[in-house]
């Protein structure tokens, strides 16, 4: 589950410190009179192809967000960096991030996955918003807002969410009572993972995976060692022109083919499974996005197939971000076991009214929110 990294570094924003950077004409502080020539952007140093080799023989690159940290302190907060056939400019201020999406037309250009590509062009499928650019990514984008981004959406699916986030911890607390000593020590990275996995396949299909049990089924977890392959591939494959790595690395394009297969799989029986009881005209009430395209019906069935496979993987790619966010968070507060115990506090006394109303939780924990946007700043 490599890919996180990749979008990990267009958040690895004011955290970094930057007084042993050399100062640049792009600092926000001083604006240059006139605009740089593209060359005079800091490089990178080192060979494209070596870094693509490295993750080759790590199967990952897990610690680029380090790799990212060191170079932003040394060449500043903007540089170029080529990685195999990709060429990339990365920036780290926020203001910075503001001025180029100020920038961009109504059909903004956005990298494309090319193994995700490759994929849906070999078996036929269409594409989704992951995969499209242009007015066709603009109209498949307002379409899924209403249902995926909206406050009345989020509002519907929130109390779906706060139900699993209630299960794992009852889990957790479950498990540190089994202990004698009344404490548990655990890499709790896997168990969060899960959760975040379970919440939005959840949010998406209505149906529980059964992750956060003792004993899974093995369709749920032939599910998460699909998607764990498909990312892995796919940061193997994402930097070595696909003509290239089709000789190169046949074994890996096979893995992911076959990965995509079971994903593909899996959502479509769970897409048949609500369009079947909503066909028959079950008691209707509130069972996640997927159903709620349907039931909207202003995209074919072609489509939202195509843009549910996207949400899909976008949401296991989500998780991702959510999960180190808070396992982060986690980190911080057991380094400062005060703010720790006035956050727990402040929990108690708003759990009877968040229990009511899930939707009160950003309101009745202030200083809770206000750790997880410290996080996300520091990290």
């Amino acid at each position: 589950m490599a890919l996180w990294a990749k979008v990990r570094l267009r958040m690895a924003g004011p955290w970094l410190s930057l007084h042993r950077a050399r100062p640049l004409g792009t600092r926000a502080t001083a604006a240059p009179k006139a605009v740089l020539p593209f060359e005079a952007m800091p490089r990178c140093p080192g060979n494209k192809w070596m870094w693509v080799l490295q993750i080759w023989k790590e199967q990952g690159s897990e610690n680029m967000h380090l790799d990212m940290h060191q170079t932003f302190q040394e060449l500043g907060p903007i540089f170029r960096y080529d990685v195999g056939g990709r060429h990339m400019v990365f920036v780290m201020l926020p203001e910075d991030v503001e001025r180029l999406q100020q920038a961009e037309s109504l059909h903004p250009q956005r990298m494309l996955l090319e193994p995700w590509l490759a994929y849906r062009q070999a078996r036929g499928h269409k594409c989704g918003v992951f995969l499209l650019n242009g007015p066709q990514w603009h109209l498949d984008r307002l379409r899924l807002n209403p249902d995926v981004l909206s406050l009345p959406a989020l509002q519907k699916y929130t109390p779906l969410v706060d139900g699993v986030a209630r299960d794992f911890s009852q889990t957790l607390k479950a498990r540190v009572l089994q202990n004698a000593r009344g404490s548990l020590t655990l890499d709790i990275a896997p168990s969060v993972f899960r959760y975040t996995i379970e919440a939005s396949t959840l949010v998406l299909y209505g149906e529980r995976l059964g992750l956060l049990t003792q004993q899974p089924n093995p369709d749920s977890l032939n599910f998460i060692h699909a998607l764990e392959a498909m990312f892995k591939s796919t940061v193997q494959l994402m930097f070595v022109p696909r003509r290239l790595s089709r000789w190169t690395s046949s074994s890996m394009w096979r893995e992911h083919f076959e990965a995509w297969d079971y994903i593909f799989q899996y959502a479509n029986r769970a897409i048949q499974r609500i369009y079947q009881e909503l066909a028959l005209g079950h008691p209707w009430h509130y069972s996640g996005i997927v159903a709620e395209l349907l039931m909207r019906a202003d995209m074919t069935l072609d489509t939202i197939k195509a843009n549910t496979i996207d949400l899909t993987a976008g949401s296991v790619d989500t998780p991702l971000q959510t999960a180190f966010s808070l396992l982060m968070t986690l980190f911080e507060l057991a380094r400062n076991p005060e703010v720790q115990q006035t956050l727990r506090q402040e929990s108690l006394v708003a759990e009877a009214w968040i229990s009511e109303n899930p939707q009160r939780a950003t309101t009745e924990l202030p200083l809770l929110r206000a750790a997880l946007k410290e996080t996300l700043r520091r990290w």
